[in-house]
């Protein structure tokens, strides 16, 4: 597969036809994002549009596979492409590819790695986000089946478990589930003077963009699959929030929710350095809960949630500890998701690019341990 622009080229499973795009507009864009709103694995980071909503960096480009059976659309990834080696290409389907069913999930991998194979990839990383054990373990079997392994949990780069909140009934419903400390926190963010507000405007939206950059800046954290401030705002229009806490005028903390299905998602959250005593996190996220709860949300998506075994684990690090203890104060209910799983698609390429692209993040993040 070239740098150039993807073609449309269509390659056949039984009962289904694949297109791969660049990109897609108009109504087939809108028609997209309609079946990725219906199905039950539909999930944000698999939009066509998103690498618009948030540009890649040169390293990586998009390419969108659709696949057709004779009712219409069966099967929607966007695929990340990261050159390896010249004309060969990783694939990853970040909580992809979005099937209307898990019976239908089989088919629909097979025939986008036909595509990819075609195209130049020889490596082909998917999690479709499917929750909940029985759901985890039949992903697994198709997986397996189709000669797939589970990456461990060291190379996992999304969490492999959320946690989510139950936003059925009113406020007051939902005030009586999360626990005592939680409101606790809450009404002493209030006291404190700390407003919480959705911004009114994009000019006022912006306010939250050096917050946020110095925020992942003290944390070491990258922004690659985080959009720009005025994406966020884009995409809080219609459903979700962009919310803004301020101390006497002055803005110091925000917290963006996206439309993620029957959940609302937590995008990004951040507050000023200098808030220890004030615990603004606590604030945005009933102002967040309350918001989606009116907007018809089911869930409130905490976005991650550490794997028991750590939990139990002393060595686990501080920071998680403190964050999975700040999510469990709203009562979440905790569900697996189906971990991120590698098929080889061109062999002996897959084998040794694979092995040299692992060695190659493990060097890297050991310099940043150390640095």
């Amino acid at each position: 597969m070239t740098d150039a622009p993807a073609e449309r080229p269509a390659t056949a499973r039984p009962g289904l036809t694949v297109c791969i795009d660049s990109a897609l507009e108009g109504a087939e864009l809108s028609a997209a994002l309609e079946f990725l709103r219906r199905c039950p694995s539909g999930s944000w980071m698999q939009r066509p549009d998103w690498p618009a909503l948030c540009p890649p960096p040169p390293r990586h480009r998009h390419v969108v596979l659709r696949a057709f059976d004779r009712n219409g659309l069966a099967g929607l990834g966007l695929a990340r492409l990261t050159r390896m080696a010249p004309g060969r290409y990783l694939a990853n389907m970040r909580r992809g590819p979005v099937t209307p069913s898990i019976e239908g999930l089989r088919d629909v991998l097979s025939a986008f790695a036909d595509a990819l194979r075609k195209g130049g990839s020889c490596s082909f990383v998917f999690n479709p986000r499917w929750a909940g054990e029985a759901e985890v373990d039949a992903v697994g079997r198709i997986a397996t089946g189709l000669g797939a392994r589970r990456l461990p949990l060291a190379e996992q780069s999304l969490h492999c478990a959320t946690a989510l909140v139950d936003l059925s009934g009113d406020e007051a419903a939902l005030s009586a589930r999360i626990k005592p400390r939680a409101r606790r926190q809450i009404r002493k963010g209030t006291t404190a003077g700390l407003r919480v507000l959705p911004a009114a405007t994009l000019a006022e939206a912006r306010l939250f963009a050096p917050i946020l950059s110095a925020f992942l800046h003290r944390r070491g954290l990258g922004s690659e699959s985080i959009p720009p401030v005025e994406r966020m705002w884009d995409m809080t229009r219609e459903k979700g929030a962009f919310l803004l806490g301020r101390l006497q005028d002055r803005v110091v903390a925000g917290h963006v929710v996206i439309d993620d299905g029957d959940r609302a998602f937590w995008l990004a959250m951040a507050s000023e350095e200098g808030l220890k005593d004030i615990p603004a996190g606590y604030l945005l996220v009933w102002e967040a809960m309350k918001t989606a709860q009116a907007q018809g949300f089911r869930w409130y998506d905490m976005a991650g949630a550490p794997p028991r075994h750590l939990l139990a684990d002393r060595e686990i690090p501080a920071g998680m500890r403190n964050r999975h203890q700040f999510k469990t104060a709203f009562a979440p209910v905790e569900v697996p998701l189906v971990p991120a799983w590698v098929l080889p698609l061109r062999r002996p390429d897959h084998d040794i690019l694979f092995a040299l692209r692992r060695i190659y993040r493990r060097q890297k993040t050991w310099r940043r341990a150390r640095s």
